[in-house]
Order: structure tokens, then sequence, then C-alpha cells
């Protein structure tokens, strides 16, 4: 994959991972007091963000979690040079598969492969 395609995976993954955050703080904006807002300072900043960002992933739906999980896992492979190779045979994932589904990470064959082992 290109430079280009690959900046354009990682634009859309990162749109995908910005959109799941979005959607649980639109639903804590209707729980959160304005009290958050006022009085924290120096360390207490960083334990109170560490604190929130416990509590938006404890409001993620299992859903939610495991998508959330595997964008986190696709930019992993970007950063270390290995998005678009299957995880299991290490055969190049197909471009196509890619720009609907930017976080797989198996080829066609062996996720076709795996399902079938489900049933």
């Amino acid at each position: 994959m290109d430079k280009k395609s690959l900046k354009k995976m990682e634009d859309k993954l990162i749109k995908k991972k910005n959109e799941i955050l979005e959607t649980i703080e639109r639903e804590e904006q209707g729980e959160i007091s304005d009290r958050e807002s006022e009085n924290v300072i120096g360390d207490i900043v960083d334990t109170a963000n560490s604190a929130y960002e416990y509590q938006i992933y404890d409001r993620l739906s299992e859903n939610e979690r495991k998508k959330l999980h595997e964008i986190n896992e696709a930019l992993k492979r970007i950063d270390e040079g290995v998005y678009g190779k299957c995880i299991v045979c290490g055969k190049k994932i197909e471009e196509k598969r890619l720009i609907v589904i930017p976080e797989a990470k198996k080829c066609i064959m062996c996720k076709m492969a795996e399902e079938r082992k489900k049933f």
C-alpha cells in the first residue's frame, strides 16, 4: 500500500475512533454536571482525566469496546509498518477490503475460515 493510501486509511480509522468517543461524550453530557469543570488544578487534573477516560470506557457497549480496540490495533499496525498484512497467513489484505473495513486484520480467506469454524 502506498503512503497516500496508508494515510487515507489512518485518517479513516481516526475518524471512526473519534465518532465512537464523541457518541459516548454526547451521552455523558446529559449526566455530567458543571461541577467537574470547577476547582481542578495540577495533579488533580491528571487524576480527573484518568478517571474520566475510565468512565467513558466503562460506558462503552461491548460492541463499541471491541470496535475501539480493533481500531487502536489497526493504528498500532500502521505505526509498526505491518498494516495491510494478514495476522494469520502474512499475505497482503486486499485494498478493497481495507477500504470497507479499515480495521481488518485478516485477509478474506483467513476470515472466511474463521467464520466456518464458528458453525
